[in-house]
């Protein structure tokens, strides 16, 4: 059966549609159409085809079919316009989880309180059998994402009516859509008709006008790794998988799902997969499939639309540089138009085109998710080949006599390894370590990856996923993670590495020297550490860094006791880590904030007051020509207060000790070098009556210590450093500085920092009680040692006695 042709919609085709609809209302179908009934908005976009096209472009799905069921004319309308069916989505977002309580189905909870009623059973097959075929006779893209659609009715219905026009079809997450029984049999058809069709390229054009399918996550879709044996197995579900990405292959289908080109163990994902089930043959084959839509998941523009757009690249550009509603892209420009698919556009292209290693110059290719993180460097945006991202280079192929190359040899390799180009061997093969001889795995830990993450580290399952776990995470941390690779020299860089690389880390040297300066200055050292370098951008997502930026001094410190690392910008600007002779970090932080504000306040009250001040001297030299003295009083007054603006809370520019009143003594140069680049200074700090300068004595060491418990999805291991607390000032001191402090049992309970100790805790100290008592405790043993001493002497003299008397008597009766 012929299939009706496609008619484009053009202005005279627009407008015989609307005399059509006009003249069939007026023949007596129960309504009356008019032109003059006819609203504005009606009219325009039934005349204009311009303004229609670029109305259906800027329109989510949603919006269309609300705009179908506005009226009855555009209901008509649309029915016979094509175009406004091209492009269609049904996606449905991610159920995000909720703590709160979700009433039972049966409940007599009010209907703002109860949840909403979910949609009936093959609701959307009866909407794209009914609706969307009917009329959508041009349709070109199809997404019906995360949805319950029937994998029969796509297949025996949607795809073979609209064969020679859908170009895109998405059935991500579709769990009623199977690849093993509805999609793999429906491509077989012309991977059937491609073979005996091969030299007539219009007839295979005529074919299949499909040219990209998502199908990640949707039933008998398999995540994980799989040995060349599973394909065997009739109950796994890597054989349908392995097929999709061949067939879709032969007939140049573009999908998202595909094998990682990292060799051998190199691959994160092949290694965990090889060393979690216990293999020990090196030659078998692990394949690794990956989503290659891994980063936005096929999800464009912003979800969050009250959220405020970010001033300063972030490298998430599906959701920055595009348009989107719901996850569905929107817009007219050929680059970002709706009708542009996720992988043809330049927020996905950008990710995976034209990327080569900064080490051996190497081409690389599209990668799975570990191998993209982990083979690049947040800090400096570097990016390495499998081979020089780790501490020992693969070693190059070994050809022996067995292995005779030929030219037949060589085609067959590179039709099979189609998807690694100018590769000499399979990458699943194991034993890319020892260059294709046989050998153990023994090898193979030899080599050990060259970047490490900061501290947090991130969760990756075997299926591919990335999970960031842990208190203040957002969504868009996780989605922070996913931006990898990226080019360098475009603004992608840690904004902290790159004001460290300018001059701090270069003038300051190791992390030792922040101590100094954190025990010179404390307030501005402290508003230093709480929000860093990059201007208060705060970002919870771990970074994984290469030597180059581990070694660059200023972001991050050693603990005192257990040496482990602590970050600058998760440790310490999370508010986690206990700094000697500082509160908690959250109570710092909360105080520093109110001091701006209060400093902030203050400035704006001088300010209005010299406007009103200046603006009364100048009505009053308007009327008299002369100031009275109480005028120039005022005057004097008012130029003698410091003039502030609002620009001096973010004042960019050198602060010298001087101006922070810190005092010159050992260690004020280190200081100074480390405030010459503090990013921007609050007025409180200008104060040396501040509410935070009370410390005048003991300041603290400065040392850094981990939090007293590790949070969720933090796998370093736990510090045993004992740090207390004063009871009065909630200081903490670390164990260095608790070594001099008073062991009474009045101060073991009640601790005392040596600040407060001066002030409050001499007074109920008891140590000298306790040494009094303790001395005369001893006197007494020592009384009662002396004491016993003497009568054992005594005793022993009387003993002597009487043992020279029984041998004076014995020796006298012997006489």
């Amino acid at each position: 059966m012929a299939l009706p042709a496609c008619k484009p919609s053009t202005p005279q085709h627009l407008q015989q549609t609307a005399d059509g609809i006009i003249r069939q209302s007026e023949s007596g179908d129960g309504t009356n159409i008019s032109k003059s009934r006819l609203s504005r908005f009606e009219a325009i976009i039934a005349t204009h085809q311009p303004v229609l096209e670029s109305l259906l472009l800027q329109l989510p799905t949603s919006a269309i079919l609300d705009l179908y069921h506005a009226s009855t004319y555009l209901r008509s309308f649309l029915q016979a316009c094509p175009t406004a069916w091209s492009s269609l989505s049904f996606r449905r977002l991610p159920a995000v989880r909720t703590t709160e309580r979700q009433p039972s189905p049966g409940s007599d909870s009010s209907s703002e309180t109860s949840t909403p009623r979910s949609s009936k059973a093959y609701a959307l097959d009866q909407l794209l059998i009914s609706i969307v075929l009917p009329f959508g006779t041009c349709m070109r893209c199809l997404d019906l994402d995360q949805t319950a659609v029937s994998g029969h009715t796509l297949t025996s219905s949607v795809l073979p009516a609209r064969r020679e026009t859908l170009q895109h079809l998405s059935i991500r997450g579709c769990k009623n859509v199977s690849l093993k029984y509805h999609i793999l049999p429906y491509l077989n058809l012309f991977k059937l008709q491609q073979s005996i069709i091969v030299a007539d390229t219009k007839a295979r054009s005529s074919l299949l006008a499909l040219k990209s399918l998502y199908t990640f996550r949707c039933r008998h879709h398999r995540r994980r790794p799989y040995l060349t044996t599973s394909l065997l197995r009739r109950d796994s579900d890597s054989e349908p998988t392995h097929e999709l990405i061949k067939i879709c292959h032969n007939l140049g289908i573009w999908t998202d799902t595909a094998w990682c080109p990292s060799p051998g163990g190199r691959c994160f994902r092949r290694k965990d997969y090889f060393s979690g089930r216990g293999l020990n043959d090196t030659k078998s084959e692990v394949w690794v499939v990956f989503d290659r839509l891994w980063r936005s998941g096929n999800r464009i523009g912003r979800l969050d639309t009250q959220q405020s757009w970010p001033t300063a690249p972030r490298g998430q550009l599906w959701q920055d540089g595009d348009y989107g509603y719901e996850g569905e892209a929107l817009g007219t420009q050929d680059d970002t138009s709706k009708l542009t698919q996720t992988h043809l556009r330049k927020c996905h292209r950008r990710f995976v085109d034209d990327y080569k290693c900064h080490a051996c110059g190497s081409q690389i290719l599209e990668r799975c998710e570990q191998c993209s993180i982990r083979m690049h460097c947040m800090g400096c945006r570097k990016i390495l080949c499998a081979s020089c991202s780790y501490s020992r280079p693969l070693p190059l192929p070994k050809v022996t006599h067995s292995t005779a190359i030929s030219s037949k040899n060589i085609e067959s390799e590179s039709e099979s390894l189609w998807w690694v180009p100018s590769a000499r061997r399979s990458p699943n093969l194991m034993d890319q370590e020892s260059g294709g001889a046989n050998a153990s795995l023994a090898g193979q830990t030899d080599a050990t990856p060259t970047m490490e993450t900061c501290c947090m580290k991130p969760q990756f399952s075997v299926g591919g996923g990335i999970a960031l776990l842990g208190p203040g995470i957002s969504s868009d941390d996780g989605c922070q993670i996913r931006t990898a690779p990226l080019p360098r020299g475009q603004g992608f860089e840690d904004p902290e590495f790159v004001h460290l690389r300018k001059g701090l880390g270069r003038d300051i040297g190791p992390s030792e020297t922040l101590r100094i300066a954190l025990r010179e200055g404390h307030d501005p050292m402290l508003y230093w550490i709480l929000f860093g370098t990059a201007g208060g951008q705060l970002s919870m997502c771990p970074r994984n860094l290469c030597n180059d930026c581990v070694q660059t001094h200023g972001w991050k410190a050693s603990c005192q006791c257990c040496q482990q690392v602590v970050c600058f910008a998760h440790d310490l600007r999370g508010l986690k880590t206990r700094v000697c002779g500082y509160r908690d970090l959250s109570t710092e932080d909360r105080t520093i904030k109110e001091a701006m504000l209060r400093a902030a306040q203050e400035a704006l009250t001088l300010k209005q007051a010299q406007i009103k001040t200046m603006d009364r001297v100048t009505e009053y030299l308007q009327k008299h020509g002369t100031l009275d003295e109480q005028c120039e009083y005022e005057l004097a007054v008012v130029t003698e207060l410091p003039i502030s603006s609002d620009d001096d809370l973010q004042e960019q520019g050198n602060v010298e000790a001087d101006e922070v009143g810190l005092p010159l003594a050992a260690g004020a140069g280190e200081a100074t070098n480390v405030f010459t680049f503090l990013p921007f200074r609050p007025t409180a700090f200008n104060q040396s009556d501040g509410p935070l300068n009370t410390r005048n004595t003991w300041r603290g060491c400065g040392s850094f210590i981990c939090p007293e418990y590790r949070s969720v999805g933090d796998v370093r291991r736990k510090c045993s450093a004992m740090v207390r607390k004063c009871c009065k000032c909630k200081v903490n001191v670390c164990p260095r500085c608790c070594e001099s402090a008073c062991d009474c049992s009045h101060c073991k309970d009640n601790f005392h920092c040596p600040n407060c100790f001066l002030e409050f805790g001499s007074e109920n100290c008891r140590k000298a009680e306790e040494v009094e008592r303790q001395r005369q405790a001893e006197e007494v043993e020592r009384q009662k040692t002396a004491r016993l001493l003497e009568e054992k002497e005594a005793a022993d003299r009387i003993a002597e006695q009487v043992g020279e008397f029984f041998a004076q008597g014995n020796s006298n009766g012997a006489v």
